[in-house]
């Protein structure tokens, strides 16, 4: 399978992506593996002949079948790169490319540049997991992040498109109010489904509860982040009626893991975007974790396939987890995590 050319028309673009992230998923072990080597193959290749800073990193060669010996890229390389280098070239096809955070970014900042290409992968592999967990994705959303523009009132809107696939989303800047005021903010508005980051909403969960506040029901939470606990999740489900479903993101490239819609612990690999390693504390990688056995963790490596305007290979995310090669919540065979631990 190759990512589908462009095609005339958003909505048929996102439903065609869509289609193709979910179809990989489904494929199973070996014509994942045959895709992401075809993808990788290209990639390196490109950073062998475009990309000096690369090619000497890389030490003018790769061979695959010595992948782990290839440098862990940490993030402070990552951002010297970034601040010395800026935005690295890109195939046409990948179309303009844009900043993300970058202007006036200090070495430890976070900043990266994306494509046309890369966005619209990102963004439809967000939409890949409505119909992974059977979302409808016209109902009314609602965010609460600190990267959400400043703005006055109570949140900015962004109205329903049939273009974009989206219903009615309400976007609210999390630095802005206080917990009692997001929360009564909630009740008010009555998103079907919430995204907002785990470790902040159960604490203004339970300063809510205390202070015997009304709490609106909704569908679903999507967190990102910190971890989603399980402590959490009893409340969401027992305060909100919602079950909450964790996205594992990296800022730079986008989604790396979805849940698992049949297992709270469990989170797929976006298989269409990254390659995920787990090593030790040496760089070795950590055995897959087989059934029965208590999962090895360690730290969280991703490669990403399609980001060529900040390349990223065997990135050190400073996430912790462990990997199996199937998914022991749904049985699919996609590479999963467990145990995720992220560093925040």
């Amino acid at each position: 399978m190759t990512w589908p050319n462009e095609i005339q028309g958003a909505s048929v673009q996102r439903a065609v992506d869509a289609q193709a992230f979910l179809a990989l998923e489904h494929s199973g072990r070996d014509a994942i593996q045959q895709w992401q080597t075809a993808h990788l193959t290209t990639l390196i290749q490109w950073l062998l002949n475009q990309v000096p800073w690369w090619r000497e990193r890389l030490g003018g060669r790769v061979d695959l079948h010595q992948w782990h010996t290839v440098a862990v890229l940490s993030r402070f390389e990552l951002r010297k790169m970034l601040v010395l280098h800026g935005a690295g070239p890109v195939p046409k096809e990948h179309g303009a490319v844009a900043a993300r955070g970058v202007a006036g970014m200090q070495v430890g900042a976070s900043g990266h540049f994306l494509s046309e290409f890369t966005q619209r992968l990102i963004n439809h592999a967000y939409y890949a997991d409505h119909q992974r967990q059977g979302r409808n994705p016209y109902a009314p959303h609602a965010c609460i992040a600190d990267d959400v523009p400043l703005h006055d009132g109570d949140h900015v809107v962004i109205e329903a498109s049939l273009v974009h696939g989206s219903g009615p989303q309400a976007l609210r800047n999390f630095n802005l109010f206080n917990k009692t005021q997001h929360i009564q903010w909630l009740t008010r508005h009555r998103p079907a489904y919430l995204t907002v980051r785990p470790d902040w909403f159960e604490v203004a969960l339970v300063h809510a509860a205390a202070r015997k506040e009304p709490l609106a029901e909704i569908q679903q939470i999507l967190t990102y982040g910190a971890t989603a606990t399980d402590s959490l999740r009893r409340k969401a489900r027992q305060w909100l009626g919602a079950s909450v479903r964790h996205r594992y993101v990296c800022p730079e490239c986008g989604p790396l893991a979805f849940q698992c819609p049949r297992s709270d612990a469990h989170l797929h690999v976006t298989v269409g975007s990254v390659i995920l390693e787990v090593v030790d504390a040496q760089g070795q990688l950590v055995p897959d974790a087989k059934a029965g056995e208590k999962p090895m963790t360690g730290r969280v490596l991703v490669t990403a396939l399609h980001q060529y305007a900040t390349p990223l290979v065997r990135y050190d995310t400073g996430d912790t987890a462990a990997l199996h090669p199937n998914c022991p919540g749904c049985g699919l065979e996609v590479p999963t995590l467990s145990s995720l631990q992220q560093n925040v």
